[in-house]
Formats: C-alpha cells, structure tokens, sequence
C-alpha cells in the first residue's frame, strides 16, 4: 500500500524550512523512525523520521528547496508489500566511504566529504561542489571559511557571472540569514523604535568578577559579564513592567509578562540566534554562567532544541565581543524593548573633581516607543546601571 509523509506541524509557529539534506534516496528500504532528512527552520536543523517501514518509491523535493508545513516529501510503499528487499538493508556509516549493495547493482562507492548540514546547506548556496573543496578542519572536515574561500574564488571568473561592471556572484538567501532579513524587515515594518546610550561604570562589578572568576572556572565554566548584567536587569524589568511585555495589535492591548525570560543573542557561523534562559530570576550567577556556555556552545553547532529558541521576553545582545561600542540593536519582535552590551575598555574619567582610569561599559537601550515613553526608557536604564555600579544590590540571594 502506498503511503505519502508530509512535512508535519512541528509546532512553535514554523510554518515552512529548508531542505537541507536527504539521509535516503529512493528505492531505499527504511525502518520506522529511521531518520529520512534534514529541514532547517527560522530556529534550527530539524531531522525528520520515517513513520512508516517501507520502501521508498518517490522524494518529493531537492535539497536547497523551501517548504511549506503540509508539503509532500515521500512517497513510500508500507510493509507487508511486495516491496520487501530480499537483502539486510542498507545501513548508513556516515564520514566513511560508503558502499550499498542491491540485487541489480554493483558496491557504489563515494567519495566522503566530512561537512556539517550547515555547511553543506552553505555550500549548496554558493554553488560550491564540495567533492573539490580541501576541508581545513579537524580530519580535514570542511568547514564554513573553506567554503567561502571556494566561492571567492569563483566569483573572481569561474562562475562567468558579471554585471555591466564586472565578475558578480548571486548567492540565494537561505537559512538562517533569511531568516533574519525576515524577522528585521517585520520588526522595522511593526516598531516604532528608539535608542538611547549610556555609560556603566562596572570598576567594583570586575573586582567582584575577578575574584569568583577562579572559583568558578574550577566548575568548568567560564565567568563572563553577561550573567551580571542579566542579574541587572531583572530589577529593572519588575521596576518597569512596560518593557517585559507586548503589544497585541489586533485587540489594542498591551500584555505584561508576569515571567521572566531573557533571551540572549549569540554569533554563529550561519546567522544570528537568540537562546532563550527561562525563570532568570530563579537563578543565581553560577547557573546563569553554565547555562549561557551551555546554549550558545548549542546554537553555534546547531544542535539546539526549538523550546529553548523560544518564549523570550526581554533580550541582551553583546556586540563588545567584535569591538563595537554603541549601537542601534533591532528588538527582538514582539518583544518590545532589547539591550545591547559594548565593548568594555578603561576609559579616564572625573571622579571627585580628578581624572582616573575606570573600567567603563557601553549600554545602547532600544525600545518600542509604542508602548514605553523616553523617560521610562531613561528610568529603566538608570536602574540597570544603579546594580551594575554597586554589586551588593545584586547578588542578595546567593552567587
């Protein structure tokens, strides 16, 4: 009996992906919950599972190719058919040499190519065949930047692409990146959007910092600012409540979150991902650390799960870590407001009418001026700064 699987509703709010790679081609017999392929969302690379034992008959969709929730992907003849292989069916041993034997074929062998769906997805936009690209990485895996070389290298005349002014390369946008032109290009459509900057001096904060820095690190987990900062922002979203909140258009209301989840965004080689830390006011500096480490290790692999991609209500982001100081972050939509955090430098200063050299960070506050005023916005930060210049305020309830 013919049997048809279609990309099934995953839920959060996907509605279409990416193919990224098929782990079967027809004519393959597979198991029930045999993984079948990789589709990658506005979140992460999901991988798709046989309902069914079978045979399949028939792949509906090519790698590179979108998507939509209720698409047809295969065509399958359900066991108990006159399907069934009169040989053990092939069993996959990926970044080997792969050989699969049939009744009317000889062993086929291909050449193994040590990627990343990621990568491979990246390489499939370039136009790169990876068979010819030499992999930099551990055992010589490939990896992004030799991708990128490739196609550089391609566009410099290989392609035969040009505009009237010379050698061009159209790169369709795919994955996470466009992903995020979509999500920018709603949230300037949707926000009115405002940015104010200030300075914290965080001298005392990195006396704090420095001296449970060896502590921690013995845990295994490293003592970065983001933690601090979380643990300073939470008293300013229960002071100001407009900024842990939405705006429900269709019905004119605005909606306070009475939780807080703070999501935090992290570079990684395909685009930018917001990780989500759920009940921040229920963690201490320690948890903080280790679950920040723990999820933006996650995200760069793209090995995260969709819950913790989800749900935030107020988000951090750290552009200090590529050297910039001030900035006019993107709110995270719908959220309503987003922080971003500098680049930390000594910086001289006036204290007490004399020039001295203080540990500065930069804070750029962006905020939906829809729902929150100026002066709101000014209180708000004012309260974030307050606990980043006076640790105590901080850390009441434990480390």
């Amino acid at each position: 009996m013919l049997r048809q699987f279609k990309f099934p509703d995953v839920g959060e709010g996907i509605a279409e992906g990416e193919i990224v790679q098929w782990l079967v081609k027809e004519g393959d017999w597979v198991q029930e919950d045999q993984d079948l392929l990789q589709v990658e969302t506005d979140k992460a690379v999901l991988t798709l599972h046989s309902p069914y034992t079978g045979k399949v008959t028939k792949l509906h969709g090519n790698e590179g190719e979108i998507i939509k929730v209720g698409a047809l992907l295969t065509t399958m003849e359900a066991e108990g058919s006159d399907a069934a292989p009169a040989i053990e069916p092939q069993r996959k041993d990926a970044g080997t040499v792969v050989g699969s034997l049939t009744e009317e074929k000889e062993i086929e062998v291909v050449q193994p190519v040590l990627a990343t769906p990621a990568v491979r997805a990246f390489a499939r936009e370039m136009k790169i065949d990876l068979t010819q690209v030499k992999g930099t990485g551990p055992k010589g895996r490939i990896t992004r930047d030799d991708v990128e070389k490739a196609g550089t290298k391609t566009a410099h005349g290989e392609s035969g692409a040009a505009d009237s002014y010379g050698p061009v390369e159209k790169v369709p946008l795919r994955g996470i990146r466009r992903t995020v032109a979509k999500r920018m290009a709603e949230a300037s459509k949707r926000i009115a959007e405002v940015t104010i900057w200030e300075d914290a001096d965080i001298t005392e904060l990195e006396k704090v910092r420095a001296r449970e820095r060896e502590v921690v690190e013995e845990k295994g987990v490293r003592l970065t600012y983001l933690p601090f900062l979380i643990k300073a922002v939470l008293p300013a979203l229960k002071a100001h409540p407009s900024f842990n909140a939405t705006l429900d258009e269709e019905s004119e209301a605005i909606v306070f979150k009475k939780y807080y989840n703070i999501g935090i965004a992290v570079d990684t080689p395909d685009g930018l991902i917001v990780f989500v830390i759920k009940e921040a006011n229920h963690k201490n500096i320690l948890e903080l650390a280790k679950e920040i480490a723990t999820l933006a290790d996650k995200a760069r692999l793209r090995k995260i799960d969709l819950p913790e991609l989800k749900g935030s209500t107020f988000t951090i982001t750290n552009y200090g870590v590529v050297g910039a100081s001030y900035g006019t972050p993107i709110i995270n939509y719908p959220e309503v407001a987003i922080l971003g955090l500098g680049k930390i430098e000594d910086r001289p200063v006036v204290r007490e009418e004399k020039v001295v050299i203080r540990k500065i960070m930069p804070l750029s506050l962006a905020f939906d001026h829809r729902v929150i005023d100026g002066v709101e916005a000014g209180r708000f930060l004012g309260v974030v700064i307050q606990h980043l210049e006076d640790p105590s305020l901080m850390l009441p309830e434990g480390k």
